[in-house]
């Protein structure tokens, strides 16, 4: 079979929090180095500070993103504007003059690069301190300017509905289990998107559930896996390393 050029590679993968095999996760240098490196599709994860600003981060506490102690949630803006979050775990002080990233500087960055759209996961620690109208509310205001290139993503389902009831378009479910459960849910839900990690999915023609949802696999670093899934039917991969799988895919098509 000959193979299919895509209108372009980058349409295919999502850069994982960034470029986050180079740089540290949810971070604007992250972001802003998938951009350069030409993604065209950026995943962050949102938590909120105890004054309600959307911030980028995954875990609830601090301490593999910057050191520290404590958690999002418990600290404000400002208190956390006093840390830094170059993951000094993984890259020493590499990174060491890395501030909190807001949604807002994501803003910035997508307004400035208009071919870039974002996954917008809301984080279920967030969500259950602060409220699902809130923190989706707080999110929505954040991203208003660009809205219409952002996808609202969660594990979890309310986020989802209270995102499209407050006026945002599309939406992403990550599923936790692959089994019939969860594809009743997915139906029931009909987002635009599903997430899963593409080991709980067996690895065989017509596995993945059909729907008006594009399929989306992480945590996916090998070229060849990836290419393996694409063929199997999935629409994107999520990668943390998207300067290397861009390259490989470069120019070279997908069968």
């Amino acid at each position: 079979m000959a193979a299919i050029t895509m209108k372009s590679e980058s349409s295919c993968f999502v850069a994982h929090r960034g470029y986050a095999w180079k740089y540290p996760e949810n971070t604007l240098i992250a972001m802003a180095k998938a951009v350069e490196a030409g993604a065209l599709f950026l995943e962050c994860d949102i938590q909120l500070t105890s004054d309600i600003i959307p911030v980028l981060h995954h875990d609830p506490g601090l301490a593999r993103s910057s050191g520290c102690g404590g958690t999002v949630m418990e600290l404000s803006f400002e208190e956390l504007s006093r840390l830094r979050f170059g993951e000094p775990s993984r890259f020493g002080g590499a990174f060491a003059g890395t501030e909190i990233t807001t949604l807002r500087d994501m803003v910035k960055l997508l307004s400035e690069n208009p071919a870039v759209s974002l996954f917008v996961e809301f984080k279920e620690e967030s969500l259950e301190r602060f409220g699902t109208g809130v923190m989706v509310g707080a999110v929505i205001e954040a991203i208003q300017p660009v809205m219409e290139r952002c996808i609202a993503i969660s594990f979890a389902t309310a986020p989802l509905g209270e995102a499209r009831r407050q006026g945002w378009r599309k939406t992403g479910w990550v599923v936790r289990r692959y089994n019939d459960e969860s594809r009743k849910t997915a139906e029931s839900l009909s987002p635009d998107y599903l997430f899963c990690n593409y080991e709980k999915i067996p690895p065989a023609p017509e596995a993945l559930w059909k729907g008006n949802w594009k399929w989306a696999l992480y945590e996916i670093t090998d070229p060849a896996m990836a290419k393996k899934w694409l063929g199997l039917g999935a629409d994107m991969i999520e990668t943390m390393q998207i300067g290397e799988m861009l390259n490989a895919f470069r120019g070279k098509g997908i069968k």
